[in-house]
């Protein structure tokens, strides 16, 4: 089998000759990109196709996308750019609307290549209402072109899904709002929250009805969730309905779902299954995340499939190799049985990422990780 047809094995309830092993490196080759490190061999997408092939994984972050565009009526989206001396870039992005303005800041550090929220857009009451109209007036135009170039260039190796928005109450958190706003606009403005989270909702149905309809067979909720900000009751609340609802639409559509849940896991895990949803992705075990891997099947339960195991710090020059040789064996030890389990990184390799340990995993999934 291919890497590609042992991953649909697995979603497809089958055995495949070995364990799926498909990694994350798009952090790591971005960074290489950005600080002009990277091989020639590797540019552009053919480039990106033979590094993996060289190294042996399967590939899922370069190859998905939202299949179409939003665009917006009435209402103006602005954005600048402000380097300095440092390196660091501020990036200022926001939309202005008949009712209001909302504004965001984010930060970018060359030192690790990647950009973090300084100020989020929505704060207030008042921002709620700009948000709720930014949705009212958005328009999706469905546009499949690039998944069908992408599931014929990365035949063999790649994953290529579709990418809708993350659920309402999770975009808030990640995008709109951040964690503390977020909260405090639980607490204080509860039924404008509420309201926002339905709009949200609403302006999704066109997009999931292109995806129902786009050539990618699989769907990414890039969610990012981690129990310590997501409770189980928050969960059961805002994650698990908008779930089973778009569940039930993506499988009579015949699509695969599968889930980012990159960071604690005792509290939401367990939970992920009865969703129906089919997969849980990136799950991060102790002792960077909060389960060992051994257990991960007992909090998980029994039918979805799982994917992760191997912690991103563990790629990092940082942290010796042993571990990561180690942690590759404790997955195969106790997660070949069943085959509901796809190897991957959780979350991503690292800008400092030593590239040869991919290529150690693939050898010892290779040896190690063999049903027959």
């Amino acid at each position: 089998m291919n890497l590609q047809e042992r991953l649909l094995a697995v979603f497809s309830g089958r055995q495949p000759d070995v364990m799926p092993w498909f990694a994350d490196l798009t952090y790591w080759y971005r960074a290489k990109l950005y600080r002009n490190e990277l091989p020639s061999k590797y540019l552009g997408e053919h480039g990106q196709i033979r590094l993996y092939r060289e190294l042996g994984c399967g590939s899922h972050e370069e190859l998905y996308n939202l299949p179409g565009e939003v665009t917006y009526y009435d209402v103006k989206r602005f954005s600048s750019a402000e380097p300095h001396r440092d390196g660091t870039i501020i990036y200022e992005e926001g939309f202005s609307t008949p009712v209001g303005r909302i504004v965001g800041i984010k930060k970018f550090v060359p030192q690790s290549a990647s950009s973090a929220h300084i100020k989020y857009p929505v704060q207030t009451r008042e921002d709620l209402k700009v948000l709720q109209y930014v949705y009212k007036n958005q328009e999706f135009k469905p546009d499949f072109s690039l998944q069908h170039d992408r599931l014929k260039n990365w035949k063999e190796i790649g994953f290529v899904s579709s990418l809708p928005p993350r659920t309402p109450f999770q975009r808030l958190i990640v995008v709109w709002a951040g964690v503390v706003n977020t909260f405090k606009l639980m607490m204080r403005e509860p039924e404008e929250l509420e309201e926002t989270i339905q709009v949200m909702s609403e302006a999704d149905d066109p997009i999931y009805e292109a995806i129902c309809e786009s050539p990618a067979p699989r769907v990414y909720f890039g969610e990012n969730i981690t129990s310590d900000v997501i409770s189980p009751s928050i969960f059961r609340k805002y994650h698990a309905p908008y779930y089973k609802k778009r569940v039930e639409q993506l499988h009579a559509a015949k699509k695969v779902i599968y889930v980012h849940i990159d960071g604690t896991l005792r509290g939401v895990l367990p939970l992920m299954e009865e969703t129906g949803v089919d997969c849980a992705q990136s799950v991060t075990p102790a002792p960077v995340g909060d389960i060992p891997v051994e257990k991960l099947r007992e909090f998980a339960g029994p039918n979805i499939v799982l994917w992760g195991g191997l912690p991103g710090v563990y790629f990092s020059t940082l942290y010796p190799k042993h571990l990561l040789r180690r942690m590759t064996l404790n997955v195969l030890e106790h997660h070949l049985e069943g085959h509901k389990f796809i190897m991957g990184v959780a979350d991503q390799v690292p800008p400092d990422g030593d590239i040869s340990r991919v290529k150690m995993v693939t050898e010892l999934v290779e040896k190690h990780g063999r049903y027959d």
